[in-house]
C-alpha cells in the first residue's frame, strides 16, 4: 500500500505544482516582456528579440519560483484530496500523519532534483547568454553601457577588465602592480589582453609607469606578459552577479577570493542561501500538510492560494532582509543563509505534531 500511496500523493502534488509553476512563469514572463518593451527599437533589438530574451530567462525564473510553487501546489493538490475526504479516508484506514509526510517529502525531493538541475545546469548559463544576447542586439557588440567592468586581484596584480568572455578581455585594461611591501610599484595600460593556458596575462601595446624609479620611468612594449594565478572561468565569473551563479561557480570564486585575501562574505551568503533554498522546496511541500488537516480542510482554492502566497512572500522577504543585513553588519554567512529555512522547518515540525 505504501508505494501506491506514494505514487498517488506524488501525482497529485506534482500535477498541481506544475500547473502553479506554469501560471507563475507566464505571469512573470509577461511582466518581464513588458519591461523589455522600453528597449525595443534600440539597435536591432525588436519584439522578437525581446520575446527570445524572456524565454531564455525562464529556467532561472523557474528555479527562483519553485519553492513557492511547491507550497501552492501542495496546498492545492492535498487540499483537493481533503475536499473530497480522501485524506480522511486514508487516516481512517490507519495511515499516520508521519506516513503522509513521508509521501509528501518524496514529492519535495523530486522537485528538489528538478530545481537543482535548473539552478546548476540550465538557468545560470542561459541567464548570462540572455544578457549577452540583449547587449549584442542593442549595442552591436558586447561592449557599451550594458557590460560590466570588474576589478580583479591576481597575486601582486590588480587589474580592471571590461567584459571578459572565455578569457578574452574586450577593450583596454588597466594594470596596477604592488611591490613586496604592498605599495604601488607600477601603473600600466594595455589596448588588449587575454589569459593563456598557463594563466599568464598577455598584454598588447602595453604602456606602464614604474613608480619605484626616481624619476618615474615610463616604458612601452608591443607585447608583454605577467605571471598570474586566475583562470578564464574565474575571470568571467568576476562580472556576474552572485545570485546568478551556480553553486560550483560560487565555490570556485570563494576560493579565489580567499587565496587573494579578499572579502568573500557576499559570495558565501549567496552559496549557502542557494543550498538552503534548495532544501526549502521540500519543507514547503510538507508545510502544506498541517494546513489541509487544520484550518484549510474545508476552505476553497482561493483561501489556500492566499495562505500560500502570504507564507511564500514572508519567507522570501525575510530571507532577502537577512541577506542584505549580513552585508551591512558583517553577520555569519552560514547562520544568515540557513536561519529562514531552519525556522520554516521548526514551524513545519511543530504544526505536524499538533495534527490529530
Amino acid at each position: 500500500m505504501g508505494s501506491l500511496l506514494d505514487r498517488y500523493l506524488l501525482r497529485a502534488i506534482l500535477a498541481t505544482t506544475g500547473l502553479v509553476l506554469f501560471v507563475l512563469l507566464a505571469l512573470g514572463g509577461f511582466i518581464d516582456f513588458i519591461a523589455q518593451l522600453d528597449g525595443v527599437g534600440t539597435g536591432t533589438f525588436g519584439v522578437r528579440e525581446a520575446i527570445f530574451f524572456v524565454l531564455l530567462r525562464l529556467p532561472q525564473s523557474a528555479f527562483e519560483m519553485l519553492p513557492i510553487a511547491a507550497l501552492l501546489g501542495a496546498l492545492m493538490g492535498l487540499g483537493a484530496l481533503a475536499g473530497h475526504s480522501e485524506l480522511v479516508v486514508m487516516r481512517a484506514a490507519g495511515v499516520s500523519i508521519a506516513r503522509l509526510a513521508v509521501s509528501t517529502v518524496l514529492a519535495g525531493i523530486v522537485l528538489l532534483i528538478l530545481m537543482a538541475a535548473l539552478g546548476e545546469l540550465v538557468g545560470p548559463p542561459l541567464e548570462r547568454f540572455a544578457e549577452q544576447y540583449r547587449t549584442l542586439h542593442k549595442k552591436g557588440s558586447f561592449g557599451g553601457d550594458g557590460v560590466q567592468s570588474a576589478w580583479v586581484k591576481d597575486g601582486p596584480l590588480i587589474v580592471n577588465v571590461q567584459a571578459p568572455q572565455e578569457g578574452a578581455i574586450r577593450g583596454a585594461i588597466h594594470v596596477f602592480e604592488l611591490g613586496g611591501d604592498q605599495t604601488l610599484a607600477s601603473v600600466g595600460r594595455a589596448d588588449a589582453a587575454h589569459l593563456d593556458s598557463g594563466q599568464r596575462w598577455l598584454l598588447e601595446n602595453f604602456r606602464e609607469s614604474l613608480l619605484t624609479r626616481r624619476p618615474i620611468e615610463a616604458r612601452s612594449e608591443s607585447r608583454s606578459s605577467r605571471a598570474g594565478g586566475i583562470n578564464p572561468e574565474l575571470l568571467q565569473l568576476s562580472v556576474v552577479d552572485p545570485d546568478e551563479l551556480a553553486a560550483r561557480g560560487l565555490y570556485n570564486y570563494i576560493g579565489y577570493l580567499r587565496n587573494n585575501d579578499l572579502d568573500a562574505r557576499r559570495y558565501e551568503v549567496a552559496l549557502w542561501s542557494r543550498i538552503a533554498t534548495l532544501t526549502s522546496v521540500v519543507i514547503m511541500a510538507v508545510l502544506a500538510l498541517p494546513f489541509v488537516f487544520g484550518p484549510l480542510r474545508s476552505a476553497g482554492a482561493g483561501a489556500r492560494l492566499m495562505v500560500g502566497v502570504l507564507i511564500g512572500a514572508g519567507y522570501f522577504l525575510i530571507s532577502k532582509t537577512l541577506v542584505n543585513s549580513s552585508e551591512v553588519f558583517e553577520l555569519n554567512p552560514l547562520l544568515i543563509a540557513w536561519l529562514p529555512t531552519l525556522a520554516l522547518a521548526v514551524i513545519t515540525l511543530v504544526a505536524l505534531s499538533r495534527v490529530r
